[in-house]
C-alpha cells in the first residue's frame, strides 16, 4: 500500500486525503495549526513526530495551497527523493473530464463560475472547484470524460504543479498581490503564467490584450491564444462601440453590453473571457447569452446591503488586493466613506492612493496593516484619514461622514482576524444589521 502524507488541513488539505483514501493509500497529515481528524479515524496525525518521522518512509507528499514551498516538511521531502506536489496537481492526476482553468488577480470567482454556468446551461456538465471554495481533489475521480471540472486557480495553487495541462487556460489581469510570499511582482506574475507551462499542440489559451504584463505572455504559450480586450480589435473577443464582438473562425456581433447585469469593464473582460472559454469547447450562442443574462455577481463583491440614516452601504469583502477596491471606488455614485484594512501583505500604499478617486471624502483604516497604509499616506491629500481598533468602530466613524455611499472595500485578505472574506462580509453584514435595527 503506497503511503501519503498531506500537509494542512483546509479545504483542499481535507479533500486531498479523500481523495488519496479513496485510491486506497495510507495517509498521514502534517499540520502547524492543531486539527480534527475526528471525522478521518484511519487517518494519522504526525505534526508532532517531527519532519524527519513525517516524510522518510512516504511515496508521495502533498501540500496545501497555504504551505510554501520553502517550508520545511518540503525541505525534507527533497531530502530523501519523495516526491512533492500540490492538490491541484493531485486531483489533475485523478481526473478523466476535461479542464478549464482560470486564474488572475481579480476576477476568477466570477469569471469561473460564469463558464461553469454556461457549459451547464447547453448541453455538458460541468462542476466549479478549485479556489471557488469547493475542493478540486475532493470531486476530481468522479467527473467522467465526457464532464468538465472549470478550476479557479490560485498563484499558491500554482506554484506546485508538475503536469497540471488544462485544455483551457485563462489570466484575467495581474496587479501587485501576496508580496508577503512571493516577494515581487515577477515571482507573483511567473506563478501566473503555470497555468499555461504544460499546454500544447490542441491547447487554448485566453489572455487579456489590455494588460501588459498578460500580453507579456503570449511569446512563451504553445497553445493557440486567443486575447480579450475593451480597446483593441484582436483574435477572440473585444469591445467596439458598445458591443462584443466575437472573432474565432469567423467575426461577428455576438451581443450589446446593455444587455449585460454585469457593468465596468473589468466585467466585461470577465464576460468575454467566459464567452470565449465556453465558445471553445462548443457551447452554443444562444446558451451562454441566457446564462450571462440570470447571472448574478457572488456575494460581498461591491454587495449593495441597504440604507442607515439615508446613507448607502455596499459591503466588498471580496477586494482582497488594491485594485480591486480602487475599481469599487471608481463604481460609486457620489461622495464615499471608504472602509479599507486587514491583513499585512506587505504590499506598498502608494498606488492606491494615487490612484483613489476624487468621490472618496473619508477614508477609515482597522485591521493589522493600518500602520503599513498609514506609511503611504501622502503629505497632501484633500480626505480625511483615521485610524481605529475594530469594524463596528469604523463603521461607527464612517456613519458620521455627510456622505452618500459607505464603501468597505478592505484593499486585503482577512486573515488577521477572520478564517476568509466571506466570514469578514459576514461580520460587516450584522454590523449593518444591528446599526438598522
Amino acid at each position: 500500500m503506497q503511503k501519503a502524507l498531506v500537509v494542512g488541513f483546509g479545504v483542499s488539505g481535507k479533500g486531498a486525503v479523500q481523495l488519496l483514501l479513496r485510491q486506497g493509500m495510507e495517509v498521514s497529515v502534517y499540520s502547524d495549526d492543531e486539527i480534527d481528524l475526528s471525522d478521518y479515524p484511519q487517518v494519522k496525525n504526525v505534526s508532532k513526530v517531527g519532519e524527519y518521522e513525517a516524510v522518510a518512509d512516504k511515496d508521495i507528499v502533498v501540500i496545501s495551497p497555504s504551505i510554501e514551498v520553502t517550508h520545511k516538511i518540503v525541505e525534507y521531502a527533497k531530502r530523501f527523493n519523495v516526491p512533492v506536489i500540490g492538490e491541484i496537481e493531485l486531483g489533475y492526476r485523478y481526473c478523466k473530464g476535461g479542464i478549464i482553468a482560470i486564474t488572475g488577480t481579480n476576477g476568477k470567482t466570477t469569471t469561473t463560475k460564469l463558464i461553469n454556468e454556461m457549459i451547464n446551461a447547453g448541453e455538458k456538465k460541468s462542476y466549479a472547484l478549485g479556489n471557488i471554495g469547493e475542493s478540486f481533489c475532493a470531486n476530481a475521480d468522479k467527473i467522467s470524460e465526457d464532464e468538465i471540472a472549470v478550476l479557479e486557480v490560485s498563484s499558491f495553487q500554482l506554484e506546485s504543479i508538475k503536469q497540471f495541462r488544462p485544455r483551457i487556460s485563462a489570466c484575467l489581469n495581474i496587479t501587485p498581490d501576496h508580496l508577503e510570499r512571493h516577494k515581487s511582482l515577477e515571482n507573483y506574475a511567473m506563478a501566473k503564467f503555470n497555468v499555461f507551462i504544460n499546454q500544447g499542440m490542441g491547447d487554448c489559451a485566453i489572455l487579456n490584450y489590455d494588460d501588459q504584463i498578460v500580453r507579456d505572455f503570449y511569446d512563451d504559450i504553445y497553445g493557440e491564444v486567443f486575447f480579450t480586450s475593451a480597446k483593441t480589435e484582436v483574435k477572440g473577443a473585444y469591445l467596439f462601440n458598445g458591443k462584443i464582438i466575437v472573432n474565432i473562425d469567423e467575426q461577428y456581433e455576438f451581443m450589446d453590453v446593455d444587455d449585460i447585469p454585469l457593468k465596468g469593464e473589468y466585467n466585461y473582460q470577465n464576460v468575454m473571457t467566459a464567452i470565449l472559454a465556453s465558445k471553445l469547447i462548443g457551447i452554443e450562442d444562444k446558451y451562454i447569452k441566457d446564462a450571462i443574462a440570470k447571472f448574478h455577481l457572488p456575494r460581498y463583491r461591491n454587495e449593495y446591503i441597504g440604507s442607515v440614516n439615508g446613507i448607502d452601504v455596499f459591503n466588498d469583502s471580496k477586494a482582497t488586493n488594491i485594485d480591486s477596491a480602487i475599481k469599487a471606488c471608481n463604481s460609486m455614485q457620489g461622495d464615499t466613506a471608504l472602509i479599507v484594512g486587514g491583513y499585512d501583505k506587505g504590499i506598498a500604499y502608494d498606488g492606491f492612493f494615487a490612484n483613489l478617486p476624487d468621490r472618496v471624502k473619508h477614508i477609515i483604516a482597522t485591521g493589522d496593516n493600518v500602520y503599513s497604509i498609514m506609511q503611504f499616506l501622502p503629505s497632501y491629500h484633500e480626505y480625511t484619514f483615521e485610524i481605529t481598533s475594530s469594524l463596528e468602530r469604523a463603521t461607527e466613524l464612517a456613519l458620521q461622514k455627510t456622505v452618500k455611499n459607505i464603501l468597505f472595500s478592505p484593499t486585503t485578505s482577512s486573515f488577521d482576524r477572520y478564517s476568509s472574506y466571506i466570514e469578514r462580509g459576514e461580520h460587516f453584514d450584522m454590523i449593518i444589521a444591528n446599526l438598522k435595527n
